[in-house]
Parts: C-alpha cells; structure tokens; sequence
C-alpha cells in the first residue's frame, strides 16, 4: 500500500473501529466498545447507519428497476427497524418512503396486497402513502404531477391488464376517497367506458414517466438527507484493498505460476490415482448449439413440401362434394377472420410508438389474438394501399 493513502485509509477505518497495521498491512478489528459506553446505544446508532445504507440500496435498485434486488434489500430493511425500537423522524421518513417504491415496483402485479383491504392495487395503495409524503416533497408541482399520474395509473394498469371491472372498481374509489380532479375523473370514465387503452390521454400520463418523476424525487431527497455514510467508508475500504492488490500483483503470478507447474508434475505422477482423475461432467453446462430466435422466413424445402401436400389435398377434394372441399381447406388453412377495429387501432398506436417494421415490439405491447409480426405486417400494408393510415 502506498504512504500517501495508507494514513487516509487508517483514519476511515478508525471511525469504524478497525485498525489497520502499517507493518502487516492487514485490517484487524479492534475492542468492541469502551466500557464506559452503552453497547445498547452503540447498537442503535449502527442500526441507524444500516437503515441509511439499505435506503439508498433501495433506491439504487428502484432507479435500475432490479426487482429481485429490492425485495431482498427491503426484507433486510424490515428486520433492522423491527428491532429498532425507537427511530428519528428522518428514519420514519425514509421508512414511508420504502414502502412507497415497494408498491411501485409491484404496481402491475394487482393481485399483491399491501393493505387489510384486498381490493385494494398496490398503485391504489401508494396514492394514500404518497399522500402522507406532501410536506416530506419541497415541490409542490413535482407533488401534484406524481399524485395525477398515480390516478391514471390505478385505473390505466387494470385496463392493460384486460380487467375492466378492476379498472371501474379504481376509478369509483379515487372518486369516493380521493380528491381526484374533476374532468379527471371525466376522463378515465370515458375511457374506462371504451375499454380504450391506448388513448392518448394515457400515453400522456405514462407509466414511464411515473417512474421518471419518482425518481426526481427520490435524487432531491438523497441531496436534502445524505445516506451515504457506510457507503463512503466501504467506498474507501475496497480503493485501500485494489491499492493494495495492484503492489503484489505481480507476486501473486509468480506464485501462481510456480504452483500450477509443481502441479502438472504431480499430476503426471500420480496417473493411477483417482483423486487426481479429471472428472467427467454426464450434463455439460457448455452450451453448444446456443440459442437462436425462431426466423419468420421458413426453409425452401419446407415451403415446397407444403406446396405439394396443398395441391394433392385440393385434387382429392374436388372430386368430393362442396362441403367435404370447404372443410378440408379450412383444416389446412388457420385463419382469424376478419381484423376487428381496434386491432387496426393498437396496430396504428404501436406503429406510431415504434416505427414500421418493429413487429416484434408491437406484440409484445398488446394482445393481438394470435397474430404472428408477418400478420401485422400484411396487415398495416392493406391499410396503406386503403389510404386509412397517415404514412407521413
């Protein structure tokens, strides 16, 4: 380790009761605690700094939308305030605050309870917690823009996820138990009315741009109560090793080198033992033939096959009566009708978002019963040659 930061790591390391030996260059924990100090209080203040380290791990984790991450920090996060008796008002905060991302990171799961009353979603669940946060936000702007997109999220989720009856449900109680805007509540009851889920009001009131306004607030918040504390000092901990590391690199592949040869002689010595046998994996974890998207154009020698089976099923059946003849074609043949309209709406809507030829992206978007992007395809060109889309 270097002089120069060797001195700025000991005093780090002091604040957290470590020591660090110049000599041995090694890190050792000191004493407990002085005698004279409460181990009690001592346990309170380092439960204090692990609740700040897990808020901004929380917040971390919200921003880069890990899921399986966050509920793992939040559960640690329970534990360490259920054995915390008695916590500051900025801990209270940061606690509603918790709460608060945990329902939004599982806001398009409506079937997660957060409340004693079950019918209530998660984002429905969060506008009352976002409530309680109004003089915790300094912006009332950046408040009442995240409180209206909460109620269009509440009602535009269960729309997206086909429950139109859920959607009513939400919609009836932000009227009845939230002071929802007016022509707000207007709004989502025409469109809950016509089940339309990609009307432009809701694109405007995304659920993006929830997220994006929610992080906002969590970055102003960060700057107003730094929760950094741990963090710096690890932060200082893991330089002071790589400072370290970087110093006996080039010993540690000298000894490595040497082992792997005194290694390869034993191993030439002891052919006959089993221990030293290499081991044979019956289920290799090497994927050979890695995977592939399944293309949309199929082979020529497939195309031909069916080209023939389709001329053979015609000439049997047309010595056969009108009926056997319609049957067999529509047993060959899966079609799904006539496109209804609000197919060709979502088709334009996510054309609009994702550009021609994202066929792919507009599926996954919405439900189109069925239909392959070659469908999608077929279909926006038939719009086009109709002159019913805007191809500017």
């Amino acid at each position: 380790m270097k002089k120069s930061v060797f001195p700025v790591i000991v005093k780090s390391l002091k604040t957290l009761g470590m020591e660090a030996d110049p000599n041995n260059k090694t890190l050792t924990i000191t004493s407990t605690t002085d005698e004279s100090v409460c181990f009690t209080d001592v346990e309170t203040v380092a439960k204090r700094w692990m609740i700040d380290f897990s808020f901004v791990s929380l917040c971390r984790f919200f921003k880069e939308g890990k899921f399986e991450e966050f509920n793992q920090t939040i559960s640690t996060l329970e534990a360490i305030i259920d054995s915390t008796p008695h916590l500051k008002a900025e801990q209270k905060q940061k606690k509603q605050i918790c709460g608060f991302l945990a329902r939004i990171m599982h806001g398009k799961h409506l079937d997660v309870p957060f409340d004693r009353d079950e019918r209530l979603s998660p984002l429905m669940s969060a506008v009352g917690v976002w409530a309680s946060q109004k003089e915790t936000v300094a912006n009332d702007t950046l408040f009442e823009h995240v409180t209206n997109l909460l109620y269009v999220q509440s009602v535009a989720v269960c729309l997206e996820k086909g429950n139109c009856t859920m959607a009513s449900s939400a919609l009836k109680w932000l009227e009845e138990e939230c002071e929802i805007p007016r022509n707000l509540g207007i709004k989502l009851s025409l469109i809950v009315s016509k089940r339309d889920t990609y009307h432009p009001f809701l694109l405007n009131f995304s659920w993006n741009r929830l997220l994006e306004n929610i992080q906002t607030f969590l970055d102003r918040f960060l700057e107003e109560h730094p929760s950094d504390f741990l963090l710096q000092a690890a932060t200082k901990v893991v330089k002071a090793g790589q400072e370290r590391g970087t110093g006996e690199e080039s010993e540690t592949q000298e000894a490595s080198s040497t082992t792997s040869q005194s290694t390869e002689h034993s191993k030439e010595n002891q052919e006959t033992s089993v221990l030293m046998r290499p081991k044979k994996k019956l289920l290799s974890t090497r994927n050979i033939q890695p995977w592939q998207p399944v293309s949309g154009k199929k082979p020529a020698l497939t195309l031909m096959r069916k080209r023939v089976s389709t001329r053979l099923t015609y000439r049997r059946a047309s010595s056969e009566t009108a009926l056997n003849s319609t049957t067999l074609s529509t047993t060959n043949r899966k079609t799904h009708g006539k496109w209804p309209w609000d197919l060709d709406r979502a088709l334009k809507v996510g054309v609009k978002h994702h550009g021609e030829g994202k066929w792919s992206r507009i599926l996954l978007e919405h439900d189109f019963q069925g239909r392959t992007g070659v469908q999608l395809k077929d279909r926006w060109r038939i719009l086009k040659k109709a002159h019913k889309v805007n191809t500017e």
